[in-house]
């Protein structure tokens, strides 16, 4: 097996497969500021797709992820029929998921949101414009039916979604930096690529988590409130015992000089 390159080198290499930002290129491999924006700095295609100023308008935010959601359509031109793409972005933790349809109809937003869920989990509520896609009857039924309070922004204003709108801009410009090694592909694994760098890899030198690690340390639906009693195997007698209150949740093996113990369930 080939050694790999020193840590610069394997920056540079990771950089021309994901283009994940400055702060994202600190956090995973330790570099100071200056190095990692060097980085960015010589990469053609970031310099290329660099993002304009926006203004935040009027968007609350979440106080913990899965409270707000925004949701809106974008169009990729270079997917062809599937260009129509569904964006939802979580307002606290910045963790997004897009997939690509065929049209921006109340039934292609409603398939997105199904993936989202099952992405991201369940939002308290989902902020959209005013646009025929989340008026219809359909889609108000199918909000209800999850649980999701709908709230629509200020009719006529372009700064009412600008937290998706900036999304929007993000996956654009991660998409046009992969762009090239990844043209042969179908629209839905570009997407996941660059969805993979926006939620995994990038972040901030204000926060160098991954919006993915805000989003599920601050998600309350995922923080374990009761726990529950557990049955574990005696490694002597072979026999199960219990129930027993759980102490704590992972990897159930621990090594001593007398024997060594396995509980089952990944728990002990």
């Amino acid at each position: 097996m080939a050694p790999l390159p020193n840590i610069f080198g394997q920056t540079k290499i990771s950089h021309q497969l994901f283009h994940q930002n400055a702060p994202g290129l600190v956090r995973q491999f330790h570099l100071t500021r200056e190095q990692a924006r060097a980085v960015v700095s010589m990469c053609p295609f970031c310099q290329q797709h660099a993002l304009p100023a926006q203004s935040a308008g009027a968007n609350p935010r979440g106080l913990n992820s899965c409270e707000v959601w925004q949701t809106d359509v974008t169009h990729i031109m270079s997917f062809g029929r599937q260009r129509y793409v569904h964006v939802s972005v979580d307002t606290f933790s910045g963790a997004v998921y897009a997939s690509a349809h065929s049209g921006e109809k109340s039934s292609d937003a409603m398939k997105h949101l199904i993936q989202a869920f099952s992405f991201l989990g369940i939002p308290k509520s989902i902020k959209t414009d005013n646009g025929p896609t989340y008026t219809s009857k359909e889609f108000r039924g199918f909000l209800q039916q999850w649980r999701v309070e709908h709230k629509t922004g200020i009719p006529y204003s372009p700064t009412g979604q600008a937290i998706v709108e900036r999304t929007h801009q993000n996956l654009k410009r991660v998409l046009n930096q992969q762009h090239q090694a990844l043209k042969l592909e179908t629209p839905q694994n570009q997407l996941s690529k660059a969805l993979f760098t926006l939620n995994f890899l990038n972040c901030t030198f204000e926060n160098l988590n991954p919006p993915i690690v805000r989003h599920f340390r601050e998600n309350c639906q995922l923080q374990l409130k009761a726990k529950p009693p557990v049955m574990v195997k005696d490694p002597a007698t072979r026999e199960t015992e219990g129930p027993h209150d759980l102490i704590t949740w992972g990897l159930g093996c621990r090594n001593s000089f007398l024997l060594l113990l396995r509980t089952p369930g990944r728990c002990r």
